[in-house]
């Protein structure tokens, strides 16, 4: 026993940019966004928009698909790696948001751009303990606000927003399988946003040392070519543990890292292209929404032959973290 999706849901910051658009605010050729960061447009939330209006949205929808309402599900969790306030944590505030009419158990995952599968490993565990029956799980992400001022491979790479899934425990569910998480801690410093916790507090540090450590650092080269190493040994070692193919994959959908992360995949993990569900071009890499954002996608593509589909979830996080899992659908 494990589980199956009833039902799910995302949801875009409606700050809807095109290339030229963007172009202009960033002051860089258009052209160059297109070919050298793959952007043909962007999604960034609005002023009246938030991590929790943009995660009801997607959690309403799946509500919705899944024909539930929140006396049916037993637990919440907030899959994300940022943070809407540092207390209370972020589930909580997203039941105060909707004035959730049940109490319900709820907690917090962050595992940043893995967030979404580390929420979906935990739950898949709880349900077959028996502990719970029925789980949402929403990410949801705010990345403009941190990288929007930055150099322009920085500032075009993001988007904003939200994805949320209902699953529930099935004796004939298969759930995730081939799942592995990796942490290589000699990555730690390629991906940061120092600000937002003890680390750096108001009475050792000043407002500009502050405002400065709240927006996103990354190493983007340097945590390219360190995945890339990492990467095709922990898939093959993985699936094969498993006892699963790549022939046996329908799918495959990675974390929407960048556009250069996802045309070296097919190379790196040997596999057809035409597997690989890339939407960086529009979607941009939104953090721990992106593998549930294109999850989701995918059941709408397959739509009424979506059961018993084989669909790979890989990607990295800033840690170095490494995670996958093989969802049958």
């Amino acid at each position: 026993m494990a589980f199956r999706i009833i039902g799910s849901g995302m949801r875009l910051g409606d700050d809807h940019l095109s290339r030229n658009r963007l172009s202009a605010q960033l002051n860089i050729d258009s052209n160059t966004l297109a070919t050298r960061f793959g952007v043909k447009e962007r999604f960034w939330a609005t002023n009246q928009q938030s991590a929790l209006t943009l995660a009801a949205d997607a959690l309403q929808q799946a509500f919705q698909q899944a024909n539930c309402e929140w006396r049916d599900i037993d637990l919440l969790i907030y899959a994300s790696g940022t943070q809407h306030q540092a207390l209370p944590y972020d589930a909580a505030a997203l039941l105060h948001h909707l004035s959730c009419p049940v109490p319900i158990a709820s907690f917090d995952i962050n595992s940043t751009c893995l967030s979404f599968l580390t929420a979906l490993d935990m739950a898949q565990t709880a349900l077959i303990a028996g502990r719970y029956q029925r789980i949402a799980i929403v990410s949801s992400e705010l990345a403009s606000p941190t990288t929007r001022y930055q150099e322009a491979e920085v500032a075009s790479l993001f988007s904003d927003g939200a994805a949320a899934f209902i699953i529930e425990a099935s004796p004939e569910g298969q759930g995730l399988s081939a799942t592995n998480f990796e942490t290589h801690p000699c990555g730690y410093d390629y991906c940061q946003i120092k600000a937002g916790g003890t680390g750096l507090n108001p009475r050792q540090n000043s407002y500009e040392q502050l405002l400065a450590a709240s927006q996103f650092e990354m190493r983007g080269r340097k945590l390219f070519r360190h995945a890339a190493k990492l990467l095709p040994t922990f898939v093959e070692r993985t699936l094969n543990s498993a006892g699963i193919t790549l022939d046996q994959l329908d799918a495959v959908i990675p974390h929407q890292a960048s556009a250069l992360a996802l045309a070296k995949l097919p190379k790196l993990l040997r596999i057809d292209a035409e597997k690989i569900s890339n939407h960086i071009s529009w979607l941009g890499n939104q953090v721990s929404a992106s593998l549930p954002t294109m999850l989701h996608l995918q059941r709408q593509q397959y739509g009424k032959n979506a059961a018993g589909k084989k669909v790979l979830l890989v990607g990295t996080a800033a840690g170095l973290s490494l995670g996958m899992g093989v969802i049958t659908l």
